[in-house]
């Protein structure tokens, strides 16, 4: 019997493809191998230690641990695709092991994701929509996050600006070590940021950022007609199954 933690997949996941997915098991259920192929290795070239082998000796210790972080998780989720290409993947609980029922989807499966009748029976965000819909690829929706991810405004540059952090209390929480946690996580954790500071940070940080659909539109996947009727679409979505679920969801493309 071979046994995975759940909630070690799910932190794989998001090291892997970053915290702006939405990660629960029907994203596992329709995870491919290429994709994971593709997000290991833009990750691997973004923190790879080589890149920084001229940097300070803390910052050269940084790259390494990340990329360690990365491996794992990499190695983590491709042990996950393996049981569950096997149909031999139990998930491990606290009190018992439970059967983890999803299989590799069949090709019908697949191909249903270019209609709407193949979208998931939860709400979405945008890029996982335009995926399920067979509108974009795995790294298609990769490069996007990507993209929007990089032209965000900075959560330390923001509290700094606010008055709220300073310069010294910056370097201190990059250089916090232990288990990787984001930045907002390991300032909670030092005491320098509350709670609610960090929440209102994250949610300054969103509202600077420009929407996803403003990438697929210049990468000419659909022009900006197309993005309001599939945005319409989407709210039709979520609205018709987000009483049911308890966890986030997303009318518009944040």
């Amino acid at each position: 019997m071979s046994q995975l933690c759940e909630t070690e997949v799910y932190r794989a996941c998001r090291t892997l493809f970053g915290p702006e997915l939405q990660i629960n098991r029907s994203f596992l259920h329709y995870l491919q191998a290429s994709g994971v192929r593709s997000a290991y290795r833009r990750q691997a070239k973004e923190i790879h230690p080589d890149r920084f082998a001229v940097a300070a000796a803390d910052i050269r210790q940084k790259q390494q641990h990340l990329f360690q972080d990365l491996n794992q998780a990499h190695q983590t989720i491709q042990t996950f695709l393996k049981l569950r290409k096997s149909n031999k993947l139990f998930w491990k609980t606290t009190d018992s092991y439970r059967r983890q029922p999803a299989t590799r989807p069949s090709q019908d499966t697949r191909s249903s994701r270019q209609q709407s009748c193949g979208l998931p029976p939860y709400p979405l965000q945008f890029g996982l929509f335009l995926y399920y819909l067979g509108i974009v690829s795995f790294k298609d929706l990769i490069s996007a996050i990507t993209w929007q991810r990089r032209q965000r405004p900075q959560i330390g540059e923001i509290a700094k600006r606010w008055g709220w952090l300073n310069d010294s209390h910056i370097r201190q929480i990059i250089s916090q070590g232990g288990k990787p946690l984001r930045f907002g996580e390991k300032a909670e954790r030092l005491g320098l940021l509350t709670s609610l500071q960090v929440r209102t940070l994250l949610f300054h940080q969103r509202a600077r950022q420009r929407q996803m659909g403003e990438y697929f539109v210049e990468q000419d996947f659909f022009d900006h007609n197309k993005l309001q009727d599939l945005l319409s679409q989407l709210a039709e979505h979520n609205r018709r199954y987000r009483k049911d679920y308890s966890g986030q969801y997303y009318y518009y493309h944040h």
